[in-house]
């Protein structure tokens, strides 16, 4: 038989005091460590289960709104095929601008992650750099991605204007609704695309919250872990008369 752990048994009796003794006026001193030890933990599980249930509640948000877009494609579908000529007619033309759209949306996006990045660097730089024309060179440059990207923010004003342009009809215009019909299923196609991003982005940001806190629970465990020893040790060290406790310490003798 393997012999037993020294360690394992001084943390099975801090474990064992931990109930037998919490209650008792005369309880061990390294008692109250552990006590603060459990509240720390229970209020760590707390956070880290309010994280968790924030998590689902997003996914359930999302879905929920994927669900309404879906009811209103389908009423939106059933109109454009009550109209298929007068959206046919329209179709080629705004797919075509809607693929650049597309495209010019994506460049927007990357650029301002990339002014994003480039404030982080120069904040830094600002902080650390005693060489006066670095700075100034990274705010030029600075200063002419933000210009860029308004740029671009104005290109993509004026794309997303002519495309509206094309999907709205003109007054007595044959097959009005259906136009109108598709127009919306376009625009319900943007607020998918839209709700995903958000989507990933926050659950991406909360998973990092979350992970950092499943650190801060295991830190408490731990903690908790080295607290539950010490009053292993204490009781040991003092013999501390309990049935229950007495019965171990002929073990922990062995295992010395």
């Amino acid at each position: 038989m393997a012999k037993e752990s020294y360690n394992d048994l001084i943390f099975q009796l801090g474990d064992l005091a931990r109930e037998q003794l919490v209650n008792k006026p005369d309880r061990p001193k390294p008692m109250d460590r552990v006590l603060r030890a459990e509240d720390v933990v229970v209020q760590r599980r707390d956070e880290l289960a309010e994280l968790e249930a924030q998590m689902n509640d997003l996914d359930v948000a999302h879905q929920e709104s994927l669900d309404a877009i879906a009811d209103e494609r389908a009423q939106q579908q059933e109109i454009v095929k009550k109209f298929k000529r007068a959206v046919v007619a329209i179709e080629g033309r705004v797919k075509d601008m809607r693929k650049k759209l597309a495209t010019s949306k994506a460049d927007v996006r990357y650029n301002k992650d990339a002014v994003k990045k480039a404030e982080l660097r120069h904040a830094d730089l600002e902080m650390t750099s005693d060489d006066q024309m670095k700075v100034d060179l990274s705010k030029q440059n600075l200063k002419k991605m933000r210009l860029a990207v308004m740029r671009q923010d104005r290109g993509l004003e004026e794309q997303a204007y002519d495309l509206d342009q094309v999907l709205t009809p003109k007054p007595g215009q044959p097959g009005a609704p259906g136009i109108l019909a598709h127009k919306r299923l376009l625009e319900l196609e943007d607020e998918v695309e839209a709700l995903e991003y958000n989507h990933r982005q926050e659950m991406d940001a909360l998973d990092r919250v979350i992970a950092a806190k499943e650190q801060e629970v295991q830190a408490a465990e731990d903690f908790l872990d080295q607290a539950l020893f010490l009053l292993g040790e204490a009781c040991y060290a003092e013999r501390i008369h309990d049935a229950a406790l007495a019965a171990l310490y002929p073990r922990i003798d062995k295992a010395k």
